[in-house]
């Protein structure tokens, strides 16, 4: 059919997205909604699955109105948040609430791990040191707390596997997602039975591994009804979200490092293979910042991650203080007009950006001179430390030091960020003009599937971004240099057993 489209479905931690782009990666149109969540006691976050899809449903709905036919749309995947996830029955109903990725009920079952089991050989199976993240603690606490749904359940779906499940009927899971779990075999691609047994866990509950890009099934009559596509639609297995973004970037090469900066922000760095030996573990558990090692939406491929979980958060944050009630677009300029009147160094504050996921920030150097424009540029000298931070410690750890950094993200529409971001680094940043890099990725993976395109390089090649180049400035760098060795790596260290009394306090 000429004129085919492609639809891509982002369910991400603030927002759901759903954009409808031709095969050259142009946005056609594009739809936008909150992530329901709900918040039932402190550090608990959740979603309903029902409210979920009805979200999703009406943003496809949406973006699909301005689209004369939704049968040119030839092929779909959905990309999401990598670690939440939902149980469902034999009749594909959900018998259990989503636990959020960042939700810190499940740190009892994570420090236990940790604590009795052998977390060597858990990293040598799944790239992973323990974190309540992971999905293998949010199915303990549902075999403990939630019995009769567990019982009940015959697949957990990650989210994007849900809604993908509600569109085609299909119960799969992409290698990047289950990489999120804890419980995958990496190098074997398959469900380590053996991490099963020790958690206590229900093999059958999980769901078919494809790789990404794979046609899974086709759009409903049911489904169509719902969401105005075409029955017969083809859904392709997407994945997770940064993986997803990744691809469409177009990093996917050794020597590529992708700066994500979403709500939570990642480095990444894709690997031609993983060696998860001991050297790797004991360099990982000594750090400051521990990575992860996953599958690639790339075939065949891997990556490493660090994530920085309050990176967007804190700048929201920041807003909120900085003009509370405004607009969005008018608390964003006044942050940015602050952060760039106050002077490199935000005279002497430093900003420790750990907000969310039951972690402590904190601003240090604090003065009667500390105005709001400091403590703005803080905030952004902080989250530019940072992920200076998880990169410098993945380049050591591995040996490896990126050609290219490309940012994507709705932080790349801060330029006094970005700014400060490559002076911190002394890196040019390749920013990319891709604000929607999630939901491309994914609509790629569709057009993979739906047979758009024959390959991943294809897919990639067709895709028109432009870019632009934040260069650093060298006097500036040299000056972040000194405050980054000198005063901000100590900050964590030094504030670890404050911030854990303060832990212990609250409990």
């Amino acid at each position: 059919m000429a004129g085919d489209l492609l639809l891509g479905i982002d369910v991400g931690t603030t927002n759901i997205k759903a954009l409808v782009f031709d095969a050259s990666g142009a946005c056609l149109s594009a739809a936008s909604v909150a992530t329901p969540t709900e918040r039932p006691q402190p550090g608990w976050a959740e979603h309903d699955p029902q409210l979920l899809w009805q979200a999703v449903v009406g943003v496809i709905r949406r973006a699909l109105a301005p689209i004369d036919d939704p049968r040119r749309v030839r092929g779909m995947a959905v990309a999401s948040v990598g670690e939440a996830g939902v149980l469902v029955n034999a009749l594909g109903e959900p018998v259990t609430s989503i636990i959020a990725w960042y939700d810190r009920r499940t740190a009892p079952y994570a420090q236990r791990w940790s604590a009795q089991d052998d977390v060597l050989e858990t990293f040598r199976l799944t790239g992973m040191l323990p974190a309540p993240i992971y999905g293998i603690f949010k199915l303990q606490w549902l075999r403990d707390h939630e019995p009769e749904g567990y019982a009940a359940a015959t697949t957990w779906l990650h989210v994007a596997d849900y809604i993908a499940f509600r569109l085609c009927g299909a119960r799969a899971t992409d290698y990047s997602l289950a990489s999120r779990s804890m419980l995958f075999d990496l190098r074997a691609r398959c469900w380590s039975q053996a991490l099963i047994d020790r958690a206590g866990l229900r093999g059958d509950l999980l769901p078919e591994l494809v790789a990404s890009g794979t046609r899974i099934g086709t759009v409903t009559a049911e489904a169509a009804a719902e969401t105005g596509l075409a029955p017969g639609t083809v859904v392709g297995a997407g994945g997770h979200d940064h993986v997803c973004g990744a691809l469409a970037a177009d990093v996917r090469r050794v020597g590529d490092c992708l700066d994500s900066m979403g709500t939570a922000e990642a480095a990444f760095l894709p690997l031609d293979d993983v060696l998860l030996d001991e050297r790797l573990f004991i360099a990982n558990v000594s750090s400051w910042t521990h990575v992860t090692f996953g599958a690639h939406v790339a075939r065949d491929r891997y990556y490493v991650m660090d994530g920085l979980f309050s990176s967007g958060a804190a700048v929201e944050w920041m807003r909120e203080l900085a003009a509370p009630g405004a607009p969005l677009h008018e608390a964003a300029a006044e942050v940015e007009s602050l952060a760039a009147s106050a002077p490199p160094g935000s005279l002497g504050v430093l900003f420790l950006p750990r907000l969310t996921a039951g972690e402590r920030g904190a601003f240090v150097g604090l003065t009667v001179s500390s105005g709001r424009a400091a403590l703005a540029r803080a905030v952004y000298e902080g989250l530019a430390f940072e992920w200076r931070h998880m990169l410098d410690n993945i380049e050591e750890m591995l040996g490896v030091r990126a050609r290219t950094i490309r940012a994507i993200g709705g932080g790349t529409r801060l330029p006094v960020w970005l700014g400060i971001k490559a002076h911190v680094l002394g890196r040019p940043l390749r920013v990319l003009d891709m604000d929607e890099s999630v939901a491309l990725g994914a609509a790629l993976l569709g057009g993979i599937a739906a047979g758009i395109y024959s390959s991943e390089d294809e897919a990639v090649s067709a895709v028109q971004v432009r870019e632009r180049t934040v260069a650093p400035d060298e006097a500036l760098h040299a000056r972040y240099e000194r405050i980054y060795r000198e005063a901000f790596l100590r900050l964590a260290p030094a504030l670890a057993p404050v911030h854990a009394a303060l832990n212990e306090l609250e409990r």
